[in-house]
């Protein structure tokens, strides 16, 4: 496997510690601000909705910039925007700072997959893949649960303190060890528009808008369903350590699961089962409070697995459906699913301010549904093509053991 790719899930770990921390910590800035839970969710909107439309406009805008400078520039850009997340004393300020800092976040992940899938061997892109997600799984393990820890202990802050020295240091490393010469992206907006075109694209979209819709809130308001049955703030990282355990799980298998089942056999898989988990947040208040703890452990734990399968497979397939635009396809995808936790944030938070979280599953679920029946919809794509005569491939000009 291409050594490249290692290194990008290196600096991937440093950003899924900050994607994934922040539920945790949104507690914490509710209290340190005097806001309400679901007002602090905004630091979530402005974040989705930039991850969104930030990336896509700065890729058009940067052009044909060689893609080790553009991995590099914006995971140095993160560290700079932790830095100021530790520091700002107004929650305006906090929601305006993510917001930016989620176009840098935005930017390397999309670039880090497309670069993966487009090293990827025929056959092997959801094994590429994975090693992405692999070390955003090991963030969600190890990283993310520390993170809540560290917060609950000394205050959300020193959290980004750390972060902002994780992510310099990525940059750096990036920067040093990355190969020069790897081309950037120099698709024009009517070049990503004309992607739309290709047969179920927008099928894709839609079914991951949905599922985002119904599915993101438990990720975002997981603090908010503890509350709902009866767990206290300090155990949220040892909820958080089960969903990572179940990450990692999936980061291991996932991509092998997509490349030998299809990747649309692959996201229906994982998508029935993120229903069963969701109706599983139904039962919590039914349970005998003993069993709370170690119920919603289990839950977590499987939700951490099944959900990150069906993100994988979506990603590998949207790859597949646009052969020859695969930065443009995973691009248009990835603010597909920001858009999706956008709202989701927003309604999710006007729910649990009024109606309390456990009307969340009641929700979710049916939109969840409403995603799965698009998805069936969707053509396989190339991987199921028979490949016709041609020369073998030839070795990669930029690669270096």
């Amino acid at each position: 496997m291409d050594s490249r790719v290692f290194w990008l899930a290196l600096a991937a770990f440093v950003g899924a510690i900050e994607g994934g921390s922040i539920a945790g910590l949104l507690p914490l800035i509710s209290a340190e601000f005097g806001v309400s839970l679901g007002q602090a969710g905004l630091v979530v909107l402005g974040y989705s909705l930039a991850y969104a439309a930030g990336p896509p406009l700065l890729a058009v805008l940067l052009g044909g910039v060689g893609r080790r400078r553009i991995l590099a520039w914006s995971e140095f850009g993160l560290a700079v925007c932790a830095l100021l997340l530790a520091v700002m004393p107004w929650f305006e300020g906090v929601v305006i700072v993510r917001t930016i800092l989620a176009v840098a976040a935005g930017t390397f992940t999309g670039t880090a997959m497309a670069t993966a899938a487009m090293l990827a061997p025929p056959g092997q892109r959801g094994r590429y893949m994975q090693v992405i997600s692999l070390g955003q799984a090991i963030a969600a393990l190890a990283g993310v649960p520390l993170m809540a820890l560290i917060a609950a202990n000394f205050g959300w802050r020193i959290d980004y303190f750390a972060l902002a020295a994780m992510a310099g240091l990525a940059a750096l490393a990036l920067y040093r060890r990355l190969p020069r010469g790897m081309p950037g992206d120099s698709q024009t907006m009517r070049d990503r528009v004309r992607v739309l075109r290709n047969p179920g694209v927008g099928s894709a979209l839609l079914s991951t808008l949905l599922f985002m819709m119904g599915s993101a809130p438990f990720m975002v308001y997981i603090g908010a369903l503890m509350a709902a049955v009866g767990i206290g703030y300090e155990l949220l990282p040892l909820v958080l350590f089960a969903g990572g355990v179940g990450a990692v799980a999936c980061g291991t298998v996932a991509g092998r699961m997509s490349d030998t089942l299809g990747s649309v056999r692959t996201g229906m898989i994982g998508g029935v089962a993120v229903l069963g988990v969701m109706g599983s947040y139904l039962l919590l208040p039914l349970l005998p409070q003993g069993w709370v703890l170690p119920a919603l452990l289990a839950i977590s734990l499987v939700q951490g697995f099944v959900g990150r399968t069906y993100n994988i497979a979506v990603t590998s397939h949207m790859a597949q459906l646009a052969p020859t635009a695969v930065p443009v396809a995973i691009s248009l995808n990835m603010s597909t699913f920001s858009i999706g936790m956008a709202v989701a944030a927003a309604v999710g938070g006007f729910v649990v301010d009024t109606f309390g979280a456990m009307l969340l599953p009641w929700i979710g679920i049916p939109l969840v549904i409403g995603s799965l029946l698009i998805w069936r919809t969707v053509p396989e794509g190339e991987i199921h093509m028979r490949p016709g005569p041609g020369p073998e491939p030839g070795p990669d000009p930029d690669h270096r053991a």
